[in-house]
């Protein structure tokens, strides 16, 4: 099994896989927002595609034993949209060829109140945590995207990563 570090999260290492805004940061939040006063509209857009409505969802992170990446997923027309919302969490990511791959996996630390956007073919999976027994993470996609946008695959032993 190989292993793989955690990154910092920086513009320059994430601008592959998508776009993150700190939502808790005013001053990032104003300068990037139209409206400089308490409200900053549409920080992060999202195209959900057509004609699903976006939902919003929640995921349950809970600190494992060790972070093994068992499995990789992707969208292939949609943006998926994730903000941890009470833990610190680690993401990961990798850009797809032609089929799911587990080769270029990398791992982002993302603190909370972070908004992250995966753009469409962004192999990416399940959040983890390691400063805490349990976070939750808001999850935005279209309606039903797990059933009608979503390439999976699960990897055997010898492809799985461990983030350390």
């Amino acid at each position: 099994m190989r292993t793989i570090n955690v990154k910092q999260l920086s513009y320059e290492a994430f601008r592959p896989y998508g776009v993150f805004q700190d939502l808790l940061d005013d001053a990032s939040c104003q300068a990037a927002a139209v409206m400089k006063r308490g409200f900053y509209p549409d920080l992060v857009t999202l195209n959900f595609g057509e004609p699903n409505p976006p939902t919003a969802s929640v995921c349950s992170v809970a600190r494992q034993p060790k972070n093994i990446i068992k499995f990789i997923e992707a969208h292939q027309y949609t943006c998926e949209g994730l903000l941890p919302i009470d833990a610190n969490m680690v993401i990961y990511v990798g850009t797809m060829g032609r089929e799911p791959k587990a080769d270029n996996i990398e791992a982002f630390y993302v603190p909370k109140g972070t908004f992250v956007r995966l753009d469409p073919l962004i192999l990416h999976g399940c959040q983890f945590v390691n400063e805490q027994e349990l976070g939750h993470a808001l999850c935005l996609l279209p309606a039903r995207t797990f059933f009608n946008d979503m390439i999976f695959k699960s990897l055997d032993e010898s492809e799985q990563i461990e983030v350390v």
